[in-house]
């Protein structure tokens, strides 16, 4: 039987992106990353980690990132419990997913049957989401929870730059509740000198989605112990 609030979330917008603005301090001591080959840091040596070390110093940084993962495939993972301890320790949960859910759509599909069945991909991930929101916090109420939206790394010259920033627009607001912070990855898209193949990040690429979070967080009010310390 379907839960009717998550029912009624699928058919309506995304609730507010931004969590409300305050002032509670945290001290990130524990760090844990979930997602696709972008969380991984695929083709590089450690990814975002390298830099969430230096910007956290002291705090264990977890990757459980897997290569070529989707929304089906992380919100099983979450599922199966193997993962309660990692995140139940964590004071801040940073989520990339989604990309290999458009990926794995236009390769079984091709781009006109990608197009037709947008929706019911998008209607699935937004599922996925909300069934991995509430796992997440019935582990651990108290951490913050982050998610990249996705980037376009497609170069403008291409002759889908303009369906898929279309399509990564509508695919982005699927992204996100109250109390969910979204890092977005949009300044990636515009830097044609980050990337190592035409999806993943290069090092300088994972450095900038690196300051994009740290910008993200400062913005919403979040007083990082770590960040607040230094002079």
């Amino acid at each position: 039987m379907k839960n009717k609030s998550l029912t009624g979330a699928l058919l309506t917008k995304a609730p507010l992106n931004k969590i409300k603005k305050h002032k509670k301090e945290y001290s990130i001591d524990t760090i844990v990353i979930i997602g696709d080959s972008v969380a991984y840091g695929y083709g590089t040596k450690e990814g975002i980690s390298r830099y969430l070390k230096t910007s956290f110093p002291g705090s264990r940084v977890i990757n459980l990132g897997i290569n070529g993962l989707t929304s089906d495939g992380l919100g099983a993972k979450l599922k199966s419990g193997s993962w309660d301890l990692q995140i139940a320790s964590a004071d801040l949960v940073l989520i990339n997913i989604g990309g290999n859910d458009l990926l794995q759509g236009f390769r079984k599909l091709g781009t006109a049957g990608l197009v037709r069945n947008f929706k019911a991909i998008r209607v699935n991930y937004r599922k996925n989401l909300l069934e991995m929101y509430a796992k997440l916090r019935e582990l651990n109420p108290e951490m913050l929870i982050v998610q990249n939206d996705l980037y376009n790394s497609m170069k403008k010259e291409h002759q889908y730059w303009g369906l898929t920033k279309l399509l990564y627009r509508r695919w982005n607001r699927a992204i996100g509740e109250r109390g969910v912070i979204i890092s977005k990855t949009d300044k990636m898209g515009k830097n044609p000198g980050i990337w190592l193949d035409g999806i993943h990040p290069n090092e300088e690429g994972y450095k900038l989605m690196h300051e994009l979070l740290i910008d993200t967080l400062s913005s919403t009010g979040i007083v990082l112990a770590q960040h607040s310390n230094k002079k």
